[in-house]
């Protein structure tokens, strides 16, 4: 993974908290998809200037999302 280990746990420490399990659950039954929820979560938790402003500077989406992978792999229970 190309992306820094600081700017992971930070990606990984905010996002965290926003994957609950009724959040979920709503995507589940939604037949949202784990990449939507991902990125959700990702701008829920007010990452989007992190990730423009950072991220961005070294990443591309490709690599976001690897990171993202790692942080919340399924919407399985």
């Amino acid at each position: 993974m190309k992306m820094l280990p600081a700017d992971f746990k930070k990606l990984k420490d905010t996002i965290t908290p926003f994957n609950t399990e009724n959040r979920r659950a709503s995507y589940r039954r939604e037949h949202f998809g784990l990449l939507r929820y991902q990125w959700d979560l990702l701008r829920l938790a007010g990452m989007m200037p992190f990730v423009c402003d950072t991220l961005y500077k070294y990443l591309d989406d490709t690599h976001i999302q690897t990171a993202l992978n790692k942080i919340i792999p399924t919407l399985e229970d």
